[in-house]
């Protein structure tokens, strides 16, 4: 069912005949013969846009546009129609918020265009709104290693294709948000938005009006209309997060959405439809999520029809150096520091590091450095305890075998893990007592004794 049109007007025959046109485009129209009752069936039935007369038999036009309005342009967009235009009355309509000015008579194609631009223009307008709200820089993409070239060429394909929906599967930190963004900004939907939500994020009693909209009545019997995230996605990209958190009750709902695109506002019982990709991320096993009764059979075939899994970072050790590097340069320019790079030493003990926490983490302990050191190059020095200390205990020194020689004592075998570590740190004492987690006079003791 297209849009609603409100049509204000005290001639019913203007009225009617209106009517009439607009239903024949696809329209649904809403007749009032005064300001009272347009602003009556305003609040039953918030329209998608309003033909309004200047004159009015017991309202001035300019109050009824103000009022329909809504604070600050949140209403739906007005068109005026008048047979007293002058250009004094068109500049005070404009500046109280009308989106056009027609004079009667008119001619009837001439309405039919200014409600089709008015209601694309105000669908840009809240398109804009959102973007400008999540302009965030996109993640870098980069990699060499053989397995994210793989993953990253089915990405774009998958870009590329009519493939209505996508599931992305990886642990916490693999890129699932960069690899989402790479299939909208791929695809021919990129001049739409990318709307992403984090099913984790939001409680369970709001989530369903954040991604489906809503429409109540207040105290005053007036009509709320509220859009969700899904709406606001048309002609591009709906990112759902987290996919494994939703609550089982919205699970039936997104199922319908995405077998056909369809939904209803919580509180309607109209049926919209949204042309959307849907991708949705997930870092549990869904399978057993279904297994045990947390996750509905049907809407998991339904998303894992195409889906992707992202490798972890300790599969791409190939692109930890890489990686490093570019958010260096960007951590760097972000906090006004004179890093270049890493020396070969900070390099070689990034790549021995397993990444538990995967890109995520490479990104955030190289912001973290960058926001609280400075210099040319990222030593070992500067990197935290859990990297330099992991890559000492990977490589303890050798004890001989008791036909090779002696065995080390413990204490022998101690000192030389300290003094190994001590060279990490490039013989900042303070640093490496840190590392080891002793007192810097116990490490001075120590070494004092050897």
């Amino acid at each position: 069912m297209g849009p609603s049109v409100l049509i204000v007007d005290d001639e019913p025959l203007i009225v009617s005949s209106l009517g009439a046109v607009l239903q024949a485009e696809g329209f649904r129209t809403l007749p009032a013969g005064s300001g009272r009752a347009a602003l009556a069936t305003a609040r039953e039935s918030p329209p998608d846009a309003v033909l309004l007369d200047l004159v009015l038999g017991d309202m001035d036009g300019l109050d009824v546009l103000r009022a329909l309005s809504g604070p600050e342009g949140s209403g739906p967009p007005i068109i005026l129609l008048t047979a007293h235009g002058s250009i004094d009355s068109a500049v005070a309509a404009m500046k109280a918020g009308a989106v056009d000015f027609i004079k009667k008579p008119f001619e009837m194609d001439e309405v039919v265009a200014s409600v089709r631009n008015a209601l694309r223009t105000r669908s840009l307008e809240r398109r804009v709104r959102y973007l400008e709200k999540d302009r965030r820089q996109t993640p870098v993409l980069l990699g060499e290693s053989a397995a994210w070239v793989r993953c990253r060429e089915v990405l774009q394909a998958v870009a590329r294709s009519s493939v209505p929906t996508v599931l992305l599967l990886g642990g916490s930190g693999t890129g699932k948000g960069a690899a989402a963004r790479l299939v909208h900004e791929q695809s021919d939907r990129t001049s739409a938005p990318f709307v992403e939500i984090n099913c984790a994020t939001v409680p369970d009693a709001s989530l369903e009006e954040e991604l489906f909209g809503l429409e109540s009545s207040e105290g005053s019997g007036a009509k709320v209309r509220r859009e969700g995230l899904v709406e606001v996605a048309d002609g591009g990209t709906l990112f759902l997060d987290e996919i494994g958190e939703l609550p089982m009750p919205l699970q039936a709902k997104l199922l319908q959405f995405a077998e056909d695109r369809t939904f209803r506002r919580p509180g309607s019982n109209r049926e919209l439809r949204v042309d959307a990709r849907l991708v949705a991320a997930s870092n549990r096993d869904l399978r057993a999520a279904v297994d045990a009764g947390r996750f509905r059979a049907d809407l998991f075939y339904r998303l894992s029809e195409m889906s992707v899994v992202l490798p972890p970072l300790s599969a791409r050790a190939d692109d930890v150096v890489l990686l490093a590097r570019a958010f260096l340069t960007e951590a760097s320019r972000k906090y006004r520091r004179g890093f270049r790079g890493f020396s070969p030493e900070a390099e070689a003990l990034l790549c021995a590091y397993r990444w538990p926490g995967n890109v995520r983490e490479l990104r955030a302990v190289v912001n973290r450095i960058a926001l609280t050191s400075d210099g040319e190059l990222v030593g070992a020095t500067h990197l935290p305890p859990e990297i330099v200390t992991e890559r000492v205990l990977e490589d303890p020194p050798l004890p001989q075998t008791p036909d090779s020689g002696p065995i080390p004592s413990l204490e022998q075998v101690e000192l030389s893990y300290i003094r190994r570590v001590l060279a990490l740190c490039g013989n900042n004492k303070v640093l490496a007592s840190r590392h080891l987690g002793i007192a810097r006079q116990t490490l001075a003791r120590r070494l004092n004794e050897a």
